[in-house]
């Protein structure tokens, strides 16, 4: 299994670019595509952040932390020092690079029509193969159950003398028991912080539209692709059903709209990976024995809303945040090591199955979300002036 995804992580840029293309091109050939594209990425950048700010008031309730440090701190210098590095990784990162090649390939794309065509059959294929993708969840479901069976053991070893071992002089070694408690609790508060972060967007669109059906989207799309994302705790594994089923339950989607949203979605709506980010370093701070504060959580969200555009929605993800999250938290150094190791340990397993499911379920929501909001600025427009829409 490990195997399997790690081969298919290295064809998420390539999956990105596949999509992003026959997107643009469609686009171009409307005209004036570059506006609508900034609406869609202003729209997902103020949802990733409103689930930024939701991960840290989850934390800090959770955790009971204070308003503001109780002790010295260099945490605003070291957050703008990880921010700088944060860019750096942003624009370095495969699916970033991936982006500016589609968006350059797509100006080629449309003066050489038999290349357009061919990426459009191509991600066409791509939704279409989605449906087969469903035989691989037993398959996911058996592996994890696999590592859950084995993770007392694991923790047991890495409790006598081994990375979680706590590091702070004086302090006795975590117990094996401890951490697999600490583990169950972290899980429970990302599941359930994922959870209730994706029915407020499935009430808000309820709201906005009453006929739409919450039984038809849990029967017909969460219940088939959520097992997947679930048991894989991969976006970019599930990718092709996700688009599958969207266009199969929601074929008012537009095709440029589902590729864009839902085709990227393992890179561009990150929202479980972002709130379990903050969920972890409470867990992992709590556990070494150093107190954080709302102010120093908040002080990170910078970082962390950059940092979700380098992870393509895989298993583990979370590893990229580890280390900056320690230095832009100011974690002491004596600690920072089992802090590091204890944020890695906690994201393994049932963490990442829940923000995993997060991700890609709220990209299906996203694009009937941003479907409603185009439709109503695309009325006002062609009333208004009589304009061509900008997305058919």
């Amino acid at each position: 299994m490990d195997g399997l995804l790690r081969w298919y992580t290295t064809l998420a840029p390539v999956v990105i670019f596949v999509v992003l293309v026959p997107t643009f091109v469609s686009l171009h050939r409307q005209g004036r595509p570059g506006r609508l594209l900034a609406y869609i990425m202003g729209w997902l950048a103020l949802k990733r952040l409103a689930a930024c700010l939701f991960g840290v008031v989850v934390t800090w309730l959770v955790f009971g932390l204070p308003l503001l440090p109780s002790h010295g701190t260099g945490a605003p210098f070291e957050a703008a020092r990880t921010l700088y590095s944060a860019s750096v990784l942003v624009i370095s990162s495969p699916c970033f690079l991936a982006l500016c090649a589609g968006i350059a390939t797509s100006f080629a794309a449309v003066r050489a029509p038999r290349v357009a065509r061919a990426l459009e059959r191509a991600a066409d294929a791509l939704e279409r193969a989605g449906g087969a993708v469903q035989c691989l969840v037993p398959l996911f479901m058996f592996g994890l159950g696999a590592y859950l069976r084995g993770l007392p053991a694991q923790l047991a070893a890495q409790a006598h003398g081994g990375p979680l071992a706590r590091a702070s002089a004086g302090a006795p070694p975590l117990g094996a028991g401890d951490l697999m408690l600490s583990y169950l609790l972290v899980s429970a508060v990302v599941g359930a912080a994922c959870l209730v972060f994706h029915a407020a967007d499935l009430l808000r669109m309820k709201a906005a539209v009453p006929e739409f059906s919450l039984r038809d989207y849990f029967v017909n799309y969460w219940l088939k692709v959520y097992p997947l994302l679930w048991a894989s705790c991969s976006e970019a594994l599930a990718t092709p059903l996700n688009l599958h089923l969207v266009r199969k339950c929601y074929p008012a989607v537009p095709q440029e709209l589902r590729l864009f949203v839902v085709g990227l979605g393992g890179w561009l709506n990150v929202n479980g990976t972002l709130i379990c980010v903050f969920v972890t370093a409470g867990a992992a701070a709590r556990a070494v024995g150093h107190e954080l504060s709302l102010l120093e959580l908040t002080l990170v969200v910078p970082i962390v809303f950059l940092l979700g555009y380098v992870v393509p929605g895989i298993p583990g993800e979370l590893v990229v945040f580890a280390t900056p999250m320690g230095a832009a938290l100011h974690i002491p150094a004596r600690l920072l090591p089992s802090f590091i190791a204890l944020y890695i340990g906690f994201n393994f397993g049932l963490p990442d199955s829940f923000r995993s499911g997060q991700n890609s379920t709220d990209s299906c929501v996203s694009a009937l979300q941003l479907l409603r909001r185009l439709t109503r600025r695309r009325a006002r427009g062609a009333g208004s002036s009589g304009a061509r829409p900008a997305l058919s």
